[in-house]
């Protein structure tokens, strides 16, 4: 993968796990803290997470084609990467209140359902993509075929 690429996918990447992270903590929020209510600093938090859970996109640059086992164990590591840096940011420096075993389930999973959201979407995108390159090429080739 080309540096401009990498760069492209890592900024798209960044901004959509903004929104999905945005949709998640308003869903686990109004399930598991109905009356809870932020002023606008709140509005920086998905922002803030979404750089956290986006970084880790760094193992996956490589300038040669990786292997499927060196793509999965790649994954693997950012997956966990992930959560780790997004539990470090969620629970570091608050009270043990915060630290209630179902919130912090329902954290992991969520980082688990949104990372599962983003791989598939980009999965999505980069097959219509590949696609859409196949059939230019069919294109191409019976035009200077005949």
């Amino acid at each position: 993968m080309k540096d401009r690429e990498f760069w492209t996918d890592f900024i798209k990447t960044y901004f959509m796990v903004a929104t999905l992270i945005t949709g998640v903590m308003g869903l686990i929020g109004s399930i598991l803290m109905p009356e809870m209510t932020f002023g606008y600093q709140a509005f920086w938090s998905p922002l803030f997470y979404a750089a956290v859970g986006t970084l880790p996109n760094l193992v996956l640059y490589s300038k040669r084609e990786l292997t499927v086992k060196e793509l999965l164990f790649r994954k693997l590591l950012q997956l966990l990467l992930i959560e780790a840096g997004i539990f470090f940011v969620a629970f570091f420096g608050v009270s043990d209140e915060w630290r209630q075993p179902h919130l912090m389930l329902a954290l992991g999973g969520s980082v688990f359902v949104v990372y599962l959201l983003a791989t598939l979407i980009a999965w999505i995108e980069n097959l219509l993509s590949a696609r859409a390159i196949s059939e230019e090429l069919l294109r191409f080739q019976q035009k200077y075929s005949e």
